[in-house]
């Protein structure tokens, strides 16, 4: 269907353009009025009606524009060719009210300035307001024209907005991998996790082996420059079981961790890498906090069309004040590009000591976004064996 949004009134510049246009036709008409007589008499009533005419045209300009946008005669996404038609009849029937008014209008004011004799029925008759009619067509296809370039604005602005709006999730899905990156290879990281590699040499070399095997699986998928902006919960999932062995390596047995996710919500759709920021600080602030072992819990359910995340960890809870990490500023913002207000993210203390971020997406999956389309989804890409 066409665009049917709400009338565009002039703008000032505009009613100043139609203002000019016809008080320079109304100028231009009275002008070869009293230069066309060779008797040199002043027709007061001619004169008179034809500054009604013109005055009457200019009023209706406005109202004209808005039957052109209220009432399209071409759709061209629309197969329904009675709802054209009738646009069409409106059109005229409105278009031949007019040029009457207008017409008889003209002949009221010479006609009471002595002009002429009344004579509406014969105007009507013999078709006097033909005029008056070449005047309004003129006019609304002027109509037409200035809806469909507005029309063709407003699609331009969309389209500029859109890509605006890709560009600025392409860039923060950037910054999220480099950010993950950055928390992931730092040098306190790397040398914990070296150190408990060289452990293991010699007692353990298949422990060994499946430690360097999580690490190189993290870096390349933290390094995919063609990872989609949406990812399903169980591929999160993995990159995070990934991440949390390395963590464990890291904290040499005093870390425990625990995902609790039902298989029924694994195919749902999440922001890639949208876990380990969070994850990342339940660990930095509250696990690494504690004497003993710490606990970080993963859990996940459904609310009605949302889906629920949860990350807990056993620290000492939320401090009096706290201000979001470069990580949570940029989990906010992807969210916020991505979903707009139907997300959340909050942190909150637990009873039992310790914090808990609490994250709300839309529930969606592959599938439905692709049935809602009306379209098939693509095969899934199924990765390179020389990279395993």
């Amino acid at each position: 269907m066409s665009d049917r949004s709400g009338f565009t009134s002039p703008s000032r510049v505009e009613w100043g353009l139609v203002a000019a246009f016809w008080a320079t036709v109304a100028l231009l008409s009275v002008g070869q009025t009293l230069l066309g007589d060779v008797s040199g008499e002043v027709h007061w009533g001619r004169m008179a009606g034809e500054l009604i005419e013109y005055t009457l045209w200019g009023l209706f300009t406005p109202v004209v524009f808005w039957f052109a946008k209220a009432l399209p005669v071409v759709e061209p996404t629309d197969t329904k060719q009675l709802t054209v038609a009738r646009n069409a009849s409106l059109h005229l029937a409105v278009a031949l009210a007019t040029s009457v008014v207008v017409d008889l209008s003209e002949d009221a004011v010479e006609a009471a300035l002595g002009e002429r004799s009344i004579a509406f029925v014969q105007s009507l008759s013999q078709f006097w307001f033909t005029d008056e009619l070449v005047v309004y067509l003129v006019i609304l296809m002027a109509g037409f024209a200035r809806s469909y370039y507005f029309q063709q604005k407003a699609r331009q602005e969309e389209a500029a907005r859109l890509e605006e709006r890709a560009e600025a999730l392409q860039s923060q899905l950037t910054e999220a991998r480099l950010e993950a990156l950055r928390m992931q290879l730092n040098p306190h990281f790397l040398f914990n996790t070296l150190h408990a590699v060289s452990t293991l040499v010699d007692r353990d070399p298949t422990g060994v082996r499946r430690m360097i095997a999580r690490l190189s699986e993290l870096l390349r998928h933290v390094l995919d420059e063609e990872a989609p902006q949406e990812v399903p919960l169980s591929q999160e999932l993995e990159f995070l079981d990934d991440y949390f062995e390395i963590q464990s390596i890291r904290f040499q047995g005093r870390l425990d961790t625990a995902v609790d996710v039902p298989s029924s919500l694994r195919d749902a759709q999440v922001p890639n890498l949208i876990l380990q920021p969070i994850v990342e600080n339940a660990i930095k602030h509250g696990a690494s906090q504690v004497r003993g072992v710490g606990r970080i819990e993963v859990r996940g359910r459904r609310e009605d069309d949302r889906l629920v995340l949860t990350v807990t960890d056993n620290g000492p809870g939320l401090p009096a004040s706290q201000e979001d990490g470069l990580g949570l500023r940029n989990v906010r913002a992807r969210l916020e590009g991505l979903y707009g207000e139907p997300q959340t993210l909050h942190l909150e203390t637990v009873p039992d000591k310790g914090t808990r971020a609490v994250l709300k997406l839309p529930y969606h999956t592959r599938v439905s976004l692709y049935a809602a389309a009306g379209t098939s989804p693509p095969p899934a890409s199924v990765p390179d064996p020389d990279l395993d």
